[in-house]
């Protein structure tokens, strides 16, 4: 078991802890439907220190990552950051992640925590010919991420960064003063506004101790797993294992625009674009629940009496206070505002396909 620089923090605070992909993590701290409001209305704190860190260095390091990545690494700038995919020959996925662009030379890429190891291999096993250098830089970083419509106003005093404030969406910078040394991006898995910060593994307590006494006045919240997920399945975003895996494509999955073609060659490249071009034969949609009950991974979709498909994802919406889900269907079958059933414990529960994100039309 593995343990995050902020483990003896959590218990602390009273968290409920579970065993994670190998790691002991918050699962809740006051409960998960608290922690998630929290990060809608106001701001919430998430230790996320178990993602892996990965450095690709070298005069050849853009041209790895363009042939690795379904999305553009060449018009990506200096200081920016993009979401994209790394994929298998036959086009399933090896993992969903978001790469960090120093320089041409240096690039930073953040993967899911259980396929850390399997992506450092698969970029070793791909880089035949290039003058690169890969890191597995995991162990040198936590990282924590402030979400929330209140996260400006968090940094700004806990870091004393009022530059922040400017950042653009996926922008990052190397913050200086009391938080010297911390890459300070805005991005986030939560469908709000915020930061990731990917903190030299020595701070972390400090940062979070500075970040959670000056976030009190703004809402902040401690938030665990649980409404980490519940946030990324109403905001419709993808957790690998449930709506992507190694035998599930991009495509499929309906991440169509992380897909550059244009771009040139990359691992993956032929069998995407046939799909794009001739699609697939499932794709993926969002649904809200009309009769009570909670979806869950696995469940049933339904539509005029016949079987089409099974949830991914699935929980009930703390914004809407209802279940809500993200499924995977046979193409062509669901367009959006059709009904559909979801089978709930030998039910059929009435449903209706939505359009990401699934809360928005709940929030004021």
């Amino acid at each position: 078991m593995t343990y995050t620089p902020l483990y003896e923090t959590h218990k602390s605070f009273g968290a409920r802890m579970i065993d994670f992909a190998g790691w002991k993590l918050p699962l809740q701290f006051e409960g998960i439907r608290q922690e998630h409001m929290a990060v809608r209305t106001a701001c919430g704190l998430f230790d996320v220190s178990h993602m892996g860190e990965i450095e690709i260095t070298g005069p050849q390091a853009e041209d790895l990552c363009q042939r690795l990545n379904t999305n553009d690494m060449v018009t990506l700038r200096d200081g920016r950051a993009r979401y994209g995919l790394f994929c298998y020959s036959d086009g399933g996925a090896v993992d969903d992640l978001i790469t960090y662009r120093f320089s041409a030379e240096h690039f930073l890429v953040c993967v899911n925590a259980s396929n850390t190891e399997k992506v450092y291999r698969w970029i070793g096993d791909n880089c035949e010919g290039l003058d690169v250098e890969i890191t597995d830089a995991s162990s040198a970083y936590a990282q924590i991420a402030v979400q929330g419509p209140r996260s400006v106003s968090v940094m700004e005093k806990a870091l004393g960064e009022e530059s922040v404030r400017d950042f653009p969406r996926f922008s990052f910078r190397i913050l200086e003063g009391d938080a010297a040394g911390v890459i300070a991006a805005r991005t986030g898995y939560t469908g709000e506004d915020g930061f990731e910060l990917f903190v030299p593994a020595g701070d972390a307590v400090g940062i979070w101790e500075k970040l959670f006494e000056s976030g009190s006045e703004f809402g902040i919240a401690p938030c665990g797993l649980g409404a980490r997920d519940t946030l990324r399945i109403e905001a419709g975003y993808p957790l690998y294992g449930n709506e992507l895996d190694e035998k599930k494509t991009p495509v499929e999955a309906g991440l169509n625009r992380y897909v550059k073609m244009d771009k040139g060659d990359f691992i993956g490249r032929d069998i995407l674009l046939e799909q794009m071009e001739s699609g697939t034969a499932r794709e993926t949609i969002g649904f809200k629940m009309l009769d009570r009950g909670v979806p869950r991974h696995g469940y049933g979709v339904v539509k005029n009496g016949k079987k089409i498909g099974e949830v991914t994802s699935g929980t009930m919406s703390p914004v809407l206070d209802i279940g809500v889900g993200i499924a995977s269907v046979a193409s062509g079958e669901i367009k959006y505002g059709d009904e559909i059933g979801i089978e709930i414990r030998g039910d059929v529960r009435k449903a209706v396909s939505s359009e990401f994100p699934l809360h928005k039309d709940g929030m004021s």
